[in-house]
């Protein structure tokens, strides 16, 4: 099937898990797609670990379009759904999806967000990251007519089991064009102190004044916080998601 994979998670934001457990585990048949030199290239695993933890820009939908020569940079999960526009595939698969943080202005939208609204590219990701405001993410989604469907039980939070009553309903399309789909870490894999994700969302901000880029150092410092246990269960839903959707989606165009 036509699927690819966004590059942030791998390539900044699991650093526990090791390069050779990568290349063992990953599916040949599934590229990962960034930029190298200005242009999007799709590589397999072992093409792609030596540009782990390098510095490298994250690129997001709005800028894949017009990539200046000699750029070399990752892909987010909306970067990756434009390139497989570009590229003619049907399916990205992702990590955690940035949303409206309680803290943003309420008239922006991030580029995840916008992605899911113009893409005809379907997105596999886990769930919003922990700090988003859920209810406003959703309410957006809802707004934009983008539709959204859990694939098992919808449970509020990301590596973190949130303290939320928010109830969804899945959007009433069966089959449309591109979508949002969540299959997310299970609840009794995920991290129960939520004082850890008030100290990472702190850590990160003052990252972001130190003129560093926000997710990758908090996905850091929870890595580190938890000895490796948070880049691990991200990496194992992530490939778990890839295998449910080469099982289940098989004919997928």
């Amino acid at each position: 099937m036509m699927l690819l994979t966004e590059t942030c998670l791998i390539g900044h934001g699991i650093p526990s898990v090791s390069n050779d457990e990568l290349i063992e585990r990953w599916p040949s048949s599934v590229p990962l797609s960034m930029i190298l030199d200005g242009k999007i290239e799709l590589l397999s695993m072992e093409e792609f670990v030596p540009f782990r933890c390098q510095e490298l820009p994250r690129y997001n939908y709005f800028m894949v379009d017009n990539i200046p020569a000699g750029t070399y940079a990752f892909l987010t999960a909306s970067g990756a759904m434009k390139a497989a526009e570009l590229l003619g595939f049907s399916w990205v698969v992702s990590g955690g999806l940035g949303g409206i943080r309680p803290e943003a202005r309420t008239d922006t939208v991030c580029p995840d967000l916008y992605a899911l609204g113009n893409s005809s590219v379907k997105l596999l990701a886990i769930a919003f990251k922990d700090m988003v405001d859920y209810e406003a993410t959703f309410a957006q989604l809802r707004v934009q007519k983008s539709p959204y469907r859990f694939l098992e039980s919808f449970v509020p939070g990301y590596i973190f089991k949130l303290e939320s009553d928010l109830s969804l309903e899945m959007s009433s399309e069966e089959d449309c064009e591109g979508g949002l789909y969540l299959r997310e870490i299970p609840v009794e894999k995920r991290i129960q102190d939520l004082e850890l994700l008030s100290r990472g969302i702190a850590y990160g901000n003052e990252a972001v004044r130190a003129g560093k880029p926000f997710h990758p150092e908090v996905n850091g410092f929870f890595d580190r916080e938890t000895d490796g246990y948070s880049s691990q269960i991200q990496f194992d839903t992530l490939l778990s998601n890839v295998e449910y959707l080469r099982q289940n989606y098989k004919n997928s165009e």
